[in-house]
């Protein structure tokens, strides 16, 4: 999988899916991080579900939820504390191989714990200086899951490169876009200052939430000028 500019970390292989995991609070909710991910998942044309962690430190949770859910991703809002939609996630994992990835301290590895009793991974808490989580899992780690499935325990990340995704991949990885791109007046249009772009019409009626248009804006910026780098 793509990984920072700087080469490419290989993870996993075989991988049916990737849990891409936030958390509502400690740390925070980083929608941008979090479309990182997914455009990953999505330029590896891997199904990515995203699960809102922590969802019993705020009632946000589906204010976070509702960009991915109008995009037609798969959403799960969990909490360790509440037992809240644990069982739903356990499905989802059950007989796949699946990729767990997301920012650090957002509570990947004690969701595994509790969805897989015996794994007794190693958990830490949220720094209360930055706000950020503390690394506690340092190598991906898989484990078998349920009756077939297996689960890649991954460290947490505090940002994730775009390193091979090219710049029409971006687009590609947006695909709440794909409804409306076809009305903007260009038949090119990158939904960055062109007029007349039914992208951003979308966006300003509600249609698409803005934190993923300014996302999808910041990584093409960044496939564009690797692009250039490499000519």
């Amino acid at each position: 999988m793509p990984g920072k500019a700087s080469g490419v970390r290989n993870v996993a292989a075989n991988v049916d899916q990737v849990i891409v995991v936030g958390s509502v609070r400690q740390p925070d909710w980083d929608p941008h991080l979090i479309d990182r991910f997914v455009v990953v998942a999505e330029v590896n044309r891997l199904p990515a579900v995203v699960v809102i962690n922590k969802c019993d430190l705020s009632d946000e949770d589906e204010d976070c939820a509702r960009p991915y859910d109008d995009a037609g991703y798969q959403v799960v809002l969990t909490s360790v504390l509440e037992r809240k939609n644990l069982e739903r996630l356990r499905e989802i994992l059950e007989e796949r191989v699946s990729l767990f990835t997301g920012p650090t301290g957002v509570g990947k590895s004690s969701l595994l714990n509790v969805l897989q009793p015996g794994l007794q991974l190693r958990t830490g808490e949220v720094s209360r200086r930055s706000g950020t989580g503390r690394h506690t899992t340092v190598a991906a780690e898989m484990h078998r899951f349920g009756r077939s499935g297996y689960v890649v325990d991954t460290p947490g990340l505090g940002d994730v490169g775009l390193w091979g995704v090219q710049p029409v991949e971006v687009e590609l990885a947006f695909p709440e876009f794909g409804a409306h791109a076809g009305c903007c007046r260009f038949d090119n249009c990158r939904h960055l200052e062109e007029p007349e772009c039914a992208v951003v019409t979308a966006v300003q009626t509600g249609r698409i939430a803005e934190s993923r248009l300014r996302s999808y804006r910041l990584l093409l910026e960044e496939a564009l000028r690797a692009a250039r780098r490499w000519r």
